[in-house]
């Protein structure tokens, strides 16, 4: 039996479904206006969104030193350009970062070089303006300029974006990356073709090796380019079609790096796919999250049930439903990964990951309110209903970022009280966090003077045993192999503790208490050995 549907049926079948889409993008978007207004009330408003943004996050990039991440990848990448450029010899960074030590250290490292710590503040700051960018066009795509403008202005009104914006680390730069492979996947649904789908697959990869946890929302963008645009049913072969090229595309670009780079394997495997688990409960966990994306996640969900409304009523496909508890699922992901190992470490930056999906969501939600209202009532409610929910999440967001950025310590009088002190040469200095003193004083040290207190061994010189952790310190301290000794009771309290007596009775003397000037509670002790820092 011939099973071939006639051409006949084939050109209704394709003229139905494009009068359908453009019926379903009408009922998101504001009666037609000549070119030159669309221009104004479709990009003008997002130009107001970047700007708001902008101000919200420069505010912030002058409020306090540089936090020991920041200090970490900005003075790894000079080590790195070091090494590239010279062969100095450089620590093993790529077996404990959390992303490739070539990326964005190499590129923090370069605007630090033009223009210190706020250049790289102001990099994290075009990063995030870019994603935000990304997520207007892809939600515009998808859905009109009126979803667009409320999804970016809801991702703007977020603490964690704010922090994002004006923070120098690698979290910025994957979320763009990441971002920009979104839009190529929703491009490539929209009749983009190969191009944009090689471009979704490298960005991905790129965000990938950026930072590994964005692996993570790999399985969204590849879930976007399956069910978002053309293609007919919701679980369709073309559908499927489509989202395998991608993936296995994106395989490509990930792994062929993963050939001469066995150290990030190693790193990655350790600081991401076998993460030790944290202490923290659930509900701390959960309770942390909530503050910072609760809202948006409760209109995520509420615009996943309207969709599926929407759809029992024939004004919505399976695939739109499937696509909004996507992008629901993707705001979910990192709360629902930390809570499973147990730590908020990073949850606040790692839940804006999940937000800009869920932002798509958010944002037709609020759009269909909007556009409802407009219709059915005036303007002026659309307008006051949907600044009640999008102004308080921008209040709240501006305090939550101000008080973020408070969180540690002011580290100026420290680098002050040690810059007379530290020189280039064979002294060498342990120093709780040791990577921020670093970074600031790195024109008169090198890298291998600076010690931490994590993980460290020591051979005594008499017993040639070799000692780990506390001991390995105090055996250390004893012999005076510390010209100075810096201790804050933040990284490893436990150690300070014990280290305490032990520099005591080697005659130490404490050269000066620091506190900080930010935090109220923060505090430094400085320790010389004996006879140093005598004229």
């Amino acid at each position: 039996m011939d099973t071939t549907m006639p051409l006949g049926t084939v050109a209704e079948d394709v003229a139905a479904r494009r009068t359908a889409e453009r019926i379903a993008r009408r009922r998101l978007e504001p009666p037609s206006k000549p070119a030159k207004a669309a221009f104004r009330t479709d990009w003008l408003p997002l130009l107001l969104v970047l700007l708001a943004q902008a101000v919200l996050a420069y505010r912030l990039t002058d409020d306090n030193t540089a936090f020991v991440d920041e200090g970490t990848y900005i003075y790894a990448g000079y080590n790195q350009i070091e090494h590239l450029l010279h062969g100095e010899p450089v620590a093993d960074y790529a077996s404990f970062f959390s992303g490739s030590p070539l990326i964005y250290p190499v590129f923090v490292a370069m605007a630090d070089m033009a223009g210190g710590l706020l250049a790289t503040r102001l990099l994290s700051m075009a990063f995030m303006l870019t994603a935000t960018v990304a997520l207007h066009l892809a939600t515009r795509r998808m859905y009109g300029s009126v979803a667009a403008f409320f999804a970016t202005a809801l991702f703007v009104a977020l603490g964690p974006t704010q922090l994002l914006s004006s923070y120098s680390t690698y979290d910025s730069m994957a979320l763009t990356l990441l971002a920009w492979g979104a839009y190529f996947a929703v491009r490539l649904t929209t009749g983009g073709g190969y191009s944009s789908m090689i471009m979704a697959a490298m960005f991905m990869a790129l965000a990938d090796w950026t930072k590994y946890a964005s692996l993570l929302w790999t399985p969204v963008v590849i879930g976007i380019a399956i069910f978002a645009g053309h293609g007919g049913a919701a679980w369709s072969a073309v559908r499927i079609r489509r989202g395998i090229e991608l993936t296995v595309l994106w395989l490509v670009a990930l792994l062929l790096p993963a050939v001469t780079a066995k150290t990030h394997v190693d790193g990655f495997t350790h600081t991401t796919l076998m993460r030790k688990p944290g202490t923290d409960p659930v509900s701390y966990v959960a309770g942390e999250a909530a503050k910072w994306v609760g809202p948006l996640l409760v209109l995520a969900l509420i615009g996943v049930l309207v969709t599926l409304v929407l759809s029992k009523r024939g004004r919505a496909s399976k695939a739109d439903v499937w696509l909004a508890l996507l992008l629901f699922v993707g705001g979910v992901l990192a709360p629902a990964n930390q809570i499973r190992i147990h730590t908020w470490l990073s949850l606040q930056k790692h839940v804006d990951f999940g937000a800009w999906f869920a932002c798509i969501a958010a944002g037709v939600l609020l759009a269909r309110i909007f556009v409802t209202l407009r219709g059915k009532v005036h303007v002026t409610a659309g307008v006051l209903v949907t600044a009640l929910v999008v102004a308080p999440l921008t209040y709240f967001g501006a305090g939550q970022s101000a008080h973020m950025y408070a969180e540690w310590s002011d580290s100026s009088g420290l680098v002050s009280a040690l810059r007379p002190y530290v020189k280039k040469g064979k002294e060498e200095y342990l120093v709780e966090n040791y990577n921020v003193p670093a970074y600031y004083l790195k024109e008169q040290t090198t890298w291998p003077q600076w010690q931490d207190l994590v993980g460290k061994s020591y051979t005594d010189p008499e017993t040639k045993k070799t000692l780990s952790g506390a001991p390995a310190l105090q055996a250390a301290v004893k012999d005076h192999y510390y010209s100075i000794v810096v201790l804050d009771f933040t990284q490893t309290p436990d150690i300070d503790v014990a280290l305490q007596p032990s520099l005591k009775e080697a005659g130490y003397r404490v050269h000066k208490v620091i506190k900080s000037t930010r935090t109220g509670d923060g505090q430094y002790t400085i320790y010389f050995a004996p006879g140093f820092g005598k004229k």
